[in-house]
């Protein structure tokens, strides 16, 4: 459903309006914009924890979730970008120009041999924003680092109106859900309780979100699943 559009009233900013019961002076378009995107980041919230290997990135996005960048010689870390919140696979050319998949440790895992090595990396550890390879590149490659990554939302703009949140269509009313309890809780007073709507969209909403989750933790089916025993990093490789 699109956001706001001008040539129907079929639209999230009037859902949200309906289940308030507020109008375009009370909850002006800016506010529930402002509320949107928030609403934006809960549902990406519970689409991380429920997708499994087919990977969500929202759909208004123009390009793939694929960085590159030089991989530069005795460098021990590289700045991840803050639009990445997960980061699914790494890669390095290695010096003969062959890209090279990265296995994730963690730091503690690695012995002194390992963390004070140099050569081809084999590893790599996430640190905040940070990531550091092992053994650390003792070369330079132009665009041979690459990141595969997941983001978030794309934020809606208050001159917005044929967008649509940019993932499955079946739960878009949770973008007018959320900012509707937004709006109800910041309005009940004594004087007048806004409980019973409150409890409404609330109960609509826990529904919806049982079945966002349910939905892509499922969407995969054509793969099994798969068990991977715990690996302690050597030095000289990977010991079960």
């Amino acid at each position: 459903m699109k956001i706001n559009p001008t040539t129907t009233e079929d639209s999230l900013y009037k859902d949200t309006l309906y289940w308030t019961g507020a109008n375009t002076a009370t909850f002006t378009i800016d506010d529930f914009i402002r509320s949107a995107n928030f609403a934006q980041d809960i549902v990406v919230s519970k689409i991380f924890k429920s997708n499994a290997r087919w990977k969500w990135d929202d759909s208004n996005n123009s390009d793939r979730p694929i960085g590159v960048t030089n991989l530069v010689a005795n460098q021990d870390n590289y700045t991840i970008d803050v639009t990445h919140l997960k980061i699914n696979r790494v890669r390095i050319k290695t010096e003969t120009g062959e890209w090279k998949t990265l296995t994730p440790i963690d730091r503690r895992d690695a012995d002194d041999e390992l963390l004070n090595s140099t050569g081809t990396p084999e590893y790599y550890d996430k640190d905040g924003m940070s990531l550091t390879f092992y053994p650390l590149a003792d070369y330079s490659s132009t665009g041979g680092l690459e990141l595969e990554f997941q983001r978030g939302a794309v934020y809606f703009t208050i001159t917005d109106t044929d967008t649509e949140p940019g993932f499955a269509s079946q739960f878009h009313r949770l973008i007018s859900l959320y900012p509707a309890i937004d709006w109800l809780t910041s309005n009940s007073t004594a004087k007048n309780p806004l409980t019973h709507r409150i409890n409404i969209v609330n109960t609509k909403i826990k529904e919806m979100e049982a079945d966002l989750e349910e939905y892509f933790r499922n969407r995969d089916k054509d793969e099994a699943p798969t068990m991977r025993p715990k690996k302690v990093i050597r030095n000289n490789g990977l010991s079960l």
